[in-house]
């Protein structure tokens, strides 16, 4: 596992320091590719897009903002260190919720599998089990800001809103795909909302 955890950080400075060598196109969108995914997890929605697509179930650990203030460089640090300690490779995407008035309220590092780790509070985080879910998700590109999250939102109103069959279930998740070292031109974002599918409601014949 040590091994393995040296070769992810050594990927990732790579990345940093040479980032054409991990640009790549996936589903016809330039994205740069700094850490391996979770097991089963799906392509990346295009930018601008909305879609509907099946995420597996994953582990998470989740660091919670203490006053509301807490930035995005303070939290990944808290997680970072909490991956570190207990050798559990680094994978993407990072969650982000935040609340009504744009402000991060938490930030959770997806582990590799149900396999690594286990549940309940630890080093600063508290480790959880997600479902499977269906979800409508969109692409977005830039900086993980307020008003980013704010323009995703809009987009899945305005889709969920043209389809009575999809309701949203919780909050929205963003997840941010890169680390906070990356240009904010070059980051990639999704934001999800659950859904529950419903049957489309036949009208009565008359």
């Amino acid at each position: 596992m040590i091994i393995k955890k040296k070769l992810t950080l050594t990927a990732l400075a790579a990345c940093i320091l040479s980032p054409a060598a991990c640009m790549r196109v996936e589903n016809g969108t330039l994205f740069m590719s700094e850490a391996q995914r979770p097991e089963g997890w799906p392509q990346i929605t295009p930018v601008g897009e909305v879609e509907v697509k099946e995420r597996p179930a994953f582990r998470v650990a989740v660091a919670e903002a203490s006053t509301g203030s807490d930035g995005e460089g303070r939290l990944f640090g808290t997680l970072f260190r909490h991956i570190q300690d207990r050798d559990i490779p680094m994978t993407a995407p990072v969650t982000m919720t935040r609340s009504s008035q744009g402000q991060m309220e938490s930030m959770g590092f997806l582990y590799e599998n149900l396999e690594v780790g286990s549940v309940g509070a630890a080093g600063g985080a508290e480790v959880r089990d997600r479902p499977s879910a269906t979800v409508v998700s969109t692409g977005l590109r830039g900086g993980y800001s307020a008003k980013s999250y704010a323009n995703g939102l809009v987009r899945l109103k305005s889709f969920l809103q043209q389809r009575g069959n999809l309701q949203p279930i919780g909050e929205p998740v963003y997840m941010g795909y890169n680390s906070p070292i990356v240009p904010g031109f070059l980051k990639y974002a999704e934001l999800q909302i659950e859904v529950d599918a419903q049957p489309h409601t036949e009208l009565p014949a008359k």
